[in-house]
C-alpha cells in the first residue's frame, strides 16, 4: 500500500511549453495535503485533478518570485466559500510556510490597504492563515510528519526535506549548486531538484546538468526528479534522463505536469 503520492501540478518556468509550466508539486499523505510552492497554473491542475483547493493545510513557500507565488491569492480567497459558492464563516486553517519576509509579502496584498486589499474586508480577518517564517533546521513536526529546511542561494530562498511515514522527499525548490542542499538531501528516498538549463546555456542563480550530475552523485536519492525546465530543455528530455542517470547511477526521471509518482 502506498504511504504517500506526489502531484506534479507544474514542472516548469514562468515561460509555459508544451507540457511544463511554472512550480509545484502536491504531497498526499495519511495526514492530509501539502503543496510545494504555488506558481501560476496551480489551482487550475488542481481542479483538473478533481481536488479542492481547500483540501490544502500545509504550503511550503521556497521564495517569492512570481513562478513559486502567483497563485497564493487565489488560494487564500477560495478558502472564503463553500462549495456553492457561499461564504464561509470559519475558513479550514491554512498553515503557510516560507522565509523571512513571508508575513509582508502577505500583507502586501492580502492587508487593508494592499493589493488585493478588499479580501480583508470581505473576511474582517484572515486568522484563518496561519503563517510562519522560518530558518533553519526543524521547521514542522506533527505526528508521523517533520519538516527541515535550509537556506539556499537563490534570493533569499529555501529548500526542503520533508520526512512521513519513513518516506523522505527533498525539494530544492530554485538554487545554484549548494553544499546546504546536498547536506540536506542526503540518502533522501526522493529528490525533487531544478535543472534550469544545459551548462552552455546556464542563467541566473540556478542550477545545470552538470551541477546536478555532481548533486545526484553526493546525494544519492533512489529517485531523481527533474523540473523546473526552462524551453532550452524542450524535445530534449530524454537526452538529460539518460545523462543523468548514466552519470549518477540513480533512477532518474524528468517530470512534466500532470505527472503522479506513488510511493
Amino acid at each position: 500500500m502506498n504511504t504517500l503520492k506526489i502531484i506534479v501540478l507544474g514542472s516548469g518556468s514562468i515561460i509555459p511549453t508544451k507540457n511544463r509550466f511554472s512550480t509545484s508539486f502536491l504531497i498526499e499523505y495519511p495526514m492530509g495535503r501539502m503543496l510545494l510552492d504555488i506558481g501560476p497554473g496551480t489551482i487550475e491542475k488542481l481542479r483538473r485533478m478533481h481536488i479542492h483547493p481547500n483540501s490544502i493545510d500545509r504550503l511550503f513557500i521556497t521564495h517569492f518570485h512570481l513562478d513559486h507565488t502567483l497563485d497564493l491569492p487565489a488560494l487564500i480567497k477560495i478558502r472564503m466559500f463553500n462549495e456553492l459558492g457561499g461564504p464561509l464563516q470559519n475558513p479550514q486553517i491554512l498553515n503557510i510556510y516560507g522565509p523571512t519576509g513571508l508575513s509582508s509579502f502577505i500583507d502586501k496584498f492580502c492587508s487593508h490597504g494592499g493589493v488585493y486589499g478588499y479580501l480583508s474586508e470581505m473576511m474582517g480577518n484572515l486568522d484563518f492563515l496561519r503563517i510562519h517564517e522560518v530558518g533553519e533546521g526543524l521547521v514542522e513536526e506533527s505526528g508521523n510528519l517533520r519538516v527541515y529546511a535550509v537556506s539556499v542561494e537563490h534570493y533569499n530562498g529555501l529548500a526542503y526535506r520533508v520526512e512521513v511515514d519513513n518516506v523522505s522527499i527533498a525539494y530544492s525548490g530554485d538554487s545554484i549548486y549548494d553544499e546546504k542542499m546536498v547536506k540536506l538531501a542526503e540518502g533522501v528516498d526522493i529528490l525533487i531538484h531544478e535543472c534550469s538549463f544545459p551548462k552552455e546555456l546556464l542563467l541566473g542563480k540556478h542550477t545545470s546538468d552538470e551541477e546536478l550530475i555532481e548533486i545526484g552523485r553526493r546525494t544519492k536519492p533512489k529517485l531523481l526528479l527533474v523540473n523546473h525546465l526552462y524551453p532550452a530543455w524542450e524535445g530534449r528530455e530524454r537526452e538529460l534522463e539518460d545523462k543523468l542517470r548514466k552519470n549518477t547511477g540513480c533512477k532518474v526521471y524528468v517530470v512534466k505536469d500532470m505527472d503522479i509518482i506513488y510511493v
